[in-house]
């Protein structure tokens, strides 16, 4: 099976430390997001587990540790999202340029084949338009080329707790002549640059514009790097084409803070009040004298429950 490190948080960035003492350990728990009651035991030894990808925005926590998880015969994937915005939407995140360099080192260690970058979500701003984008994205794919050959971007979609923020001017999504205008400009640019753009869950065509409807990590994907896959039962989302993984994370425990972001449901002193132990079986929380745990191993292992968020 694929674990999956994670949709629901960013793991790398925060829960580096957890995230190494579960896979020493051999395993973790997973609380369902849906069922709360329900624990899942995920078995994370090598002889079950057939790659980990890391989702990340800031790799740089799980740099000293890609030797160690190596050893344990572990294949480490990452999906890295790195976006030309400031912190005014994306307050905790780090210097876009030390995660590129970041990113350089990963891909010295483990190649360029297996970090995709996302550009994601494509949003406007007062200050953020067509142009912005263009030359942000020229210059981020100069960066990116050191350490991947794959781009992968989809649009802001507008639901739940960002409509608040739509309505308050922080952004807003782009109309059908800014999408054509982007996906004009972005194909030509990664072209360029040798990167190969894909969109994820989009439901406009843009293989007009030579881009091509992917997942982050796909059939495809796995079929080039020979890591065994499964297809999703059911995809996570409309238009999902991800192969199917077990996620590990939990919701509402990224510091990131990203003002588009579905992770993150509850208020931000919320996130900042709860506790966090390197030595948990579970990520937050612990285990109730109610909860059920039930044990996922294998590749007929069954799928946690997904939050139906709109956006990874």
């Amino acid at each position: 099976m694929i674990i999956c490190a994670s949709r629901r948080t960013d793991i790398p960035a925060f829960h580096s430390r957890w995230m190494m003492a579960r896979l020493r350990a051999g395993y973790c728990l997973v609380r369902n997001p849906v069922s709360r009651s329900t624990l899942h035991r995920v078995d994370l030894t090598r002889r079950n587990v057939d790659c980990i990808e890391f989702v990340t925005k800031d790799p740089r926590p799980m740099i000293p540790y890609l030797r160690e998880i190596g050893a344990m015969g572990h294949v480490s994937l990452f999906q890295v999202t790195l976006t030309p915005y400031g912190r005014d939407l994306e307050p905790g995140v780090p210097f876009k340029a030390d995660i590129s360099d970041a990113c350089e080192e990963i891909a010295g260690r483990i190649g360029k084949d297996r970090i995709a970058w996302r550009y994601d979500p494509v949003l406007f701003t007062h200050s953020i338009g067509s142009d912005y984008h263009a030359r942000k994205f020229d210059m981020l794919c100069r960066e990116a080329s050191r350490w991947t050959d794959r781009c992968v971007f989809s649009f802001v979609d507008i639901y739940g707790k960002l409509v608040g923020a739509v309505a308050n001017g922080v952004f807003r999504a782009p109309t059908t002549a800014e999408m054509e205008e982007f996906c004009r400009m972005a194909a030509r640019t990664a072209g360029e640059y040798g990167i190969t753009l894909s969109t994820c869950c989009e439901t406009m065509d843009t293989t007009r514009f030579g881009i091509e409807p992917r997942g982050c990590f796909d059939a495809a994907a796995m079929r080039a790097l020979d890591i065994p896959y499964e297809a999703q039962d059911v995809p996570l989302r409309a238009g999902c084409r991800c192969v199917k993984s077990i996620d590990i994370g939990e919701y509402d425990t990224c510091a990131h803070g990203c003002v588009y972001c579905y992770a993150n449901r509850s208020d931000p002193s919320v996130r900042r009040s709860r506790l966090y132990c390197e030595d948990s079986e579970l990520l937050w929380g612990a285990v109730m004298p109610r909860d059920r745990i039930v044990d996922l191993r294998g590749r007929d292992a069954g799928r946690i429950d997904e939050f139906r968020h709109p956006s990874h």
